[in-house]
C-alpha cells in the first residue's frame, strides 16, 4: 500500500513539474502586442525602452489622463472628448495595459509615476493637470510626491490610498516569472464575458444602468490578453507595499489635490475621507450613488472638478 501511495505521489510530482515546464514555456512566448488594431486611435511613444501609446485632442491647458486596473485609453471615453473642447487632452495606456509595451517593469504606483513623467517630458506638456482613476489615482498620488514642476495638480478619482490590498491566491500564481504569463494564456479561454461582466458591474454598483453598449465585450477582449493579466496581477501583489510605503508622506504633497470619490464605492470610497485629512488642504467630492466608475456615472461632476483644478489661481 505504501508503494501505491509513494508512486501515485511520484507521478503527480512529475505531472505537476511537466505541467510546471510546459506553462512555463508558454510563458516565455508571450508578448506584449503593441499593434494597434484598424480604428483604434494612438500612437506611441518610447520612455525609458517601452513603447507608451498615447491619444492627445485638443489645445490649451495640458490634461493627462491615467487610468485603472485593468483599464486603458477607452475607460475615459465619457469625458475625453469634451475635455478637449477645452484643454489639450493626453490619454495613455499604463505599462503593461492596453496598447503599451512594459510588462516587465514594476507595477507600482511609484513606477508608473516615473513612467508618467517620462510622458510629460517626451510630449512637452507643461503645467500639466494630472487626473487618475483607481490605480492611477495612486499614480497621481506617487508623482505629486515627486513635486515635478511640470505638474500643476492632481486630481483622483475612485483610488484605494491605505492598505490593506488582499490578494487572491490565484493572483500571486499568475504574478509568477515565466509561470503567470504561461497560466494567464492557459486561462484566458476559459475567462468568459459572464465573469467580467459580473465584475463590471459589482464595480459600477448603482450605476450599472450607465454602463455602454459593447462595454464589456471590448473590455473582455483587452484584458483576457495574458500580458495583460499578468500585469494586473502583479499590480495587486505589489500593491498593498506600495501603499504602505506611500501612505505616511501623504502630508508632504505641496500640489492642490482634488479627489472625486462615490459614496456607494465598494472599492475605494471610504479610502476617500481618510485622504482627505491626511493631503493638506485637499478638497473632497463625496458623490451620492455613485460606484467606482465615476466617469460613466457622474462625467459632468468629474468635468466641473477638473475645470477648477486647471484654471484655479
Amino acid at each position: 500500500m505504501k508503494r501505491l501511495v509513494a508512486r501515485a505521489l511520484g507521478a503527480l510530482l512529475v505531472l505537476a513539474l511537466v505541467t510546471g515546464v510546459g506553462l512555463s514555456a508558454l510563458g516565455a512566448l508571450q508578448r506584449p502586442d503593441t499593434t494597434l488594431p484598424p480604428g483604434v486611435p494612438g500612437v506611441h511613444v518610447v520612455v525609458d525602452g517601452v513603447p507608451i501609446r498615447y491619444v492627445q485632442q485638443g489645445q490649451g491647458p495640458d490634461v493627462l489622463l491615467l487610468h485603472g486596473s485593468p483599464g486603458s485609453i477607452e475607460d475615459w471615453e465619457p469625458v475625453l472628448a469634451r475635455l478637449a473642447e477645452r484643454f489639450r487632452v493626453t490619454a495613455i495606456d499604463r505599462p503593461g495595459h492596453g496598447y503599451s509595451g512594459g510588462v516587465e517593469v514594476p507595477h507600482t504606483p511609484q513606477a508608473n509615476a516615473a513612467v508618467a513623467l517620462g510622458v510629460i517630458r517626451a510630449l512637452r506638456l507643461q503645467d500639466v493637470v494630472v487626473v487618475g482613476h483607481s490605480f492611477g489615482g495612486m499614480t497621481a498620488v506617487a508623482l505629486a510626491l515627486g513635486d515635478p514642476a511640470e505638474v500643476r495638480a492632481i486630481v483622483v478619482v475612485a483610488s484605494r490610498a491605505y492598505p490593506p490590498a488582499p490578494v487572491e491566491p490565484l493572483y500571486r500564481l499568475l504574478a509568477l516569472p515565466w509561470l503567470g504569463p504561461g497560466l494567464a494564456a492557459a486561462l484566458a479561454p476559459t475567462v468568459g464575458e459572464a465573469k467580467i461582466d459580473a465584475g463590471v458591474r459589482a464595480a459600477f454598483g448603482p450605476n450599472s444602468g450607465a454602463i455602454p453598449p459593447g462595454f464589456v465585450a471590448e473590455r473582455t477582449r483587452l484584458w483576457t490578453r495574458p500580458t495583460v493579466t499578468t500585469t494586473l496581477s502583479r499590480e495587486r501583489v505589489e500593491l498593498e507595499p506600495a501603499l504602505r510605503a506611500l501612505a505616511p508622506h501623504y502630508r508632504e504633497i505641496r500640489k492642490p489635490v482634488y479627489l472625486v470619490y462615490g459614496a456607494d464605492d465598494a472599492r475605494a470610497g471610504s479610502d476617500g475621507p481618510r485622504l482627505a485629512r491626511d493631503i493638506r488642504g485637499a478638497t473632497l467630492l463625496s458623490l451620492p450613488d455613485t460606484g467606482h466608475y465615476v466617469q460613466y456615472a457622474r462625467p459632468e461632476a468629474l468635468l466641473e472638478v477638473i475645470g477648477h483644478a486647471v484654471f484655479m489661481p
